[in-house]
């Protein structure tokens, strides 16, 4: 499932270098060695390339990492985050390109993994809406849009806080700017300041604001409102479904790849290493 957390790590990866490729594996590579992928193979491609940080998607990438994948894609080394990454039968899948010296680390985004945004969704939880390590005055802050999004969209929605939602946009290549708080409705003030031009909206429902007013009536007043085709039917409550529905092989990938990895830690302890557990920084 791709999050904050992996384009933090690009970003890092792309730091490291001057032209970063990045591998994306298919569905069956990945549910073959983790359990059922959250996204579909060519909805992560979309989602990598989209990131401001990839120059280039290497679709259907192997998931181990070989020194032939390397060099056929001229790569002079590969980068992945500080924690262990298992095949089915419990190996390292950069066990060759590490040996070879052809393998840099980064750190891993401290916070976010794929077991704790599924987590949030299969338990619906709201404890993710209030940051625990802010501020009191920031966290009442980013509390209140949090249940501004609550207000409209119910259940344990949004499923990322304030901040995680703004550093995903952030990454996307195609954003300029984020307003960060931005209120429902679109009014005449936000347009005003920063000299907006164009409104859009993509495919999805609009859901009037709390007077029952359309969110968009101020730049439709103005003639500078646009529908979108964002070619693209997913939803949050399309990827919460999809979640739900596997469940059970979710909980048993988790209790497999714990396992596993309990037992890779045991092996490296006894060379003297301790990596860290793997937290679902995969693509």
């Amino acid at each position: 499932m791709v999050h904050y957390g992996h384009s933090n790590q690009l970003r890092q990866a792309r730091a490291m270098g001057d032209y970063l490729i990045v591998g994306v594996h298919t569905d069956e590579e990945i549910a073959k060695h983790k359990g059922p992928p959250v996204f579909t193979q060519e909805e992560r491609y979309k989602m990598v390339q989209a990131i401001k940080w990839v120059d280039e998607v290497v679709p259907a990438a192997p998931y181990v990492t070989t020194l032939e994948t390397l060099d056929k894609y001229n790569c002079d080394f590969c980068v992945h985050g500080n924690d262990i990454t298992l095949t089915v039968d419990g190996r390292d899948t950069y066990e060759e390109v590490k040996q070879a010296g052809r393998y840099r680390e980064c750190k891993r985004t401290q916070g976010v993994s794929t077991t704790d945004l599924v987590g949030r969704m299969l338990l619906v939880t709201k404890a993710h809406h209030r940051g625990q390590e802010m501020t009191s005055e920031c966290r009442e802050y980013a509390d209140s849009f949090g249940r501004e999004v609550n207000q409209y969209k119910g259940k344990n929605y949004p499923i990322m806080n304030l901040h995680e939602r703004t550093l995903s946009v952030l990454a996307c290549r195609y954003v300029s700017e984020v307003v960060i708080g931005a209120p429902y409705a679109v009014t005449a003030e936000l347009l005003d300041h920063f000299k907006v031009e164009l409104v859009c909206h993509g495919k999805t429902e609009i859901i009037p604001d709390k007077d029952g007013s359309d969110p968009y009536q101020e730049p439709k007043r103005r003639g500078i409102f646009c529908h979108v085709d964002s070619r693209n039917n997913l939803t949050t409550d399309l990827i919460v479904q999809r979640i739900i529905k596997n469940r059970l092989a979710y909980e048993a990938r988790n209790q497999k790849k714990e396992a596993k990895e309990l037992a890779f830690l045991e092996a490296a302890r006894q060379q003297g290493a301790r990596p860290e557990r793997e937290r679902d920084c995969d693509l």
